[in-house]
């Protein structure tokens, strides 16, 4: 064993940093190379050493690369079907499947080549499937695998898959104990998620009689949501972003057809555990998956998000020490679709304590001095003002103020300074198609986000509870009521909204930021209608009655 693991070795290292002699030296003659494989091969089944099989195989594979024959690959799977057959035991192929992976590897085609003109070997992997072995199981995974990559492989052996390979394959994933099978097995399903084809079978597969009669098997007509649960309780990092890549994959196709099967498995309550973690792959799986099963209104009607908004929150908090636009970017995303989409009868933050943080999270995204990020961060901060997410006594008017004083800040920050502002103002009209595009959708955001605080400011009006903080102590004065909100909303409109608002609309037609900033003097109105008056004798002076009307008259050109 020793002399022959050494000769191996010799020969690995001549075809590693001396392919080209030793190619010469043994292409010219074909039987002297035929029988060279051939005895490497059928040394695959002499040795048990396991060192040194992984030797055979490297050396194999190198070999039938460098000869660039396709005989030598034929003479491979000839011997392989002949190996298979005669197989006293399942045990001794192992060595078989573990070389044929090798080579899917490393030969384009070898898929191909194996599923159209040697389709009998794929019989031999279903047997391998079912052995009670799982270093077998986990080298017949990975060879399926490789072969439901090719888009060959997928159309010869879609029935296969159909008929024979579906519940003998959940099966093996859900049974699956040691990391190498577990990993194959995730490569194999990630392969087939790609079609929408093998995802309608996965996910409407039924039990046979015979699985059925399988006590390992998990329970439910569906298991594939529960296999994939079952890996999120690995706590291995790598499984629980593999299985949540797995549960995107699937849901990408539909989600109204199949996020219903994975919300009823409760895999949400896992996910947004899995977001208190500090890997920032599986983040960005759940992300990627929560975001999805935002689009079925069961995810919210369940209550997932209640449970898991916390989580979601100290996420966000975390994911902004790390230098990773892309991750804060679907992070607030995720985020804004949450607030936006849930339901008004279900409150979102049941804790005080968890909405303060939301709103020091808000502050810290549209802080970031990558614009991409505070974009964001201001949508997530229009969906976040709404009366049911901040009506829990005290309602955080000061918090609020900071929030609303940091976004316009930022934005006007982006306006150009004021010397430029009248350079350009002679010659408007020529300029109106230079002021970036992103500027205006910021302006746009702003002014929602803005809108939504007078409007929840109005709605508050009623609400008595809101009126101001009801733990202030007897005989002392609080900031934090809605009287300082509603004046402190009317100021800051005077000295940053409308300014802004004005100097852009000198430069740019945009009637979506010309609608939302109307609609929002219109509720200014009615925030502090003691101050009516004086607001509107404000707007006179500052020529908004002018404004509008050329902006009107620019409109009506423009359409």
């Amino acid at each position: 064993l020793v002399r022959k693991k050494h000769v191996l070795s010799r020969l690995q290292d001549a075809l590693a940093w001396q392919a080209l002699p030793v190619v010469q030296l043994l292409a010219p003659d074909e039987r002297v190379c035929m029988h060279l494989i051939g005895t490497l091969f059928g040394m695959l089944h002499s040795v048990e050493d396991s060192s040194a099989l992984n030797l055979l195989v490297e050396v194999l594979v190198r070999l039938v690369v460098e000869l660039k024959s396709e005989q030598y690959l034929y003479c491979i799977l000839d011997e392989s079907q002949k190996e298979l057959c005669k197989a006293a035991t399942m045990r001794s192929s192992l060595p078989t499947f573990s070389l044929l992976g090798k080579l899917a590897d490393a030969i384009p085609g070898f898929a191909e080549i194996l599923v159209v003109k040697h389709n009998n070997l794929v019989d031999h992997l279903l047997m391998g499937l079912t052995y009670p072995n799982e270093g077998i199981k986990a080298a017949v995974c990975y060879l399926y695998g490789k072969l439901y990559s090719s888009p060959v492989g997928i159309e010869w052996l879609s029935g296969h898959f159909e008929e024979r390979l579906c519940g003998v394959f959940l099966n093996t994933l859900g049974c699956a104990q040691t990391k190498e099978l577990q990993v194959n097995c995730l490569g194999l399903l990630k392969e087939l998620l790609k079609s929408d084809h093998f995802v309608s079978i996965v996910m409407n597969n039924a039990k046979t009689e015979e699985e059925t009669e399988n006590t390992d098997f998990l329970e439910g007509e569906n298991p594939l949501p529960l296999v994939l649960k079952k890996l999120l309780l690995t706590r291995d990092e790598m499984l629980q972003a593999a299985s949540s890549h797995c549960m995107a994959a699937v849901l990408v196709h539909s989600p109204s057809r199949y996020a219903p099967a994975f919300i009823h498995a409760d895999v949400p309550e896992f996910l947004f555990e899995c977001l208190l973690c500090k890997s920032e792959i599986l983040i960005w799986s759940v992300y990627c998956c929560l975001l999805l099963l935002t689009e079925e209104r069961l995810f919210f009607s369940k209550c997932h998000t209640v449970y898991g908004i916390e989580s979601l929150v100290r996420s966000l908090q975390g994911v902004l020490l790390l230098n990773n636009v892309e991750l804060h970017k679907q992070g607030l995303l995720l985020f804004t679709e949450i607030l936006k989409r849930q339901p008004v009868e279900i409150k979102l933050f049941t804790n005080r304590g968890v909405c303060i943080e939301a709103i020091d999270v808000l502050m810290e995204t549209v802080n970031c001095p990558v614009l991409e990020v505070a974009v964001e961060a201001v949508k997530a901060v229009a969906a976040f003002l709404r009366k049911d997410h901040l009506s829990s006594p005290p309602v955080p008017y000061e918090e609020l103020q900071k929030l609303l004083e940091a976004v316009l800040k930022r934005c006007a920050d982006l306006s150009p300074p004021q010397s430029s502002k009248r350079h350009a103002s002679h010659s408007a009209n020529r300029n109106l198609g230079r002021v970036p595009q992103r500027q205006g959708q910021f302006l746009l955001n702003t002014l929602e986000s803005f809108r939504n605080a007078c409007r929840l400011a109005v709605e508050f009006q009623g609400d008595f509870m809101a009126q101001e903080n009801a733990f202030t102590a007897p005989n002392s004065e609080s900031k934090d009521t809605l009287s300082n909100f509603s004046e402190f909303l009317l100021r800051i409109c005077d000295s940053l909204c409308i300014p802004m608002v004005m100097s852009y609309l000198e430069r740019a037609v945009s009637p979506s930021v010309t609608e939302v900033f109307i609609s929002t003097l219109t509720t200014l109105f009615t925030v502090v209608p003691s101050m009516r008056n004086k607001f509107s004798k404000k707007l006179a002076s500052s020529s908004f009655i002018r404004l509008t009307l050329e902006l009107k008259a620019r409109f009506c050109s423009v359409q």
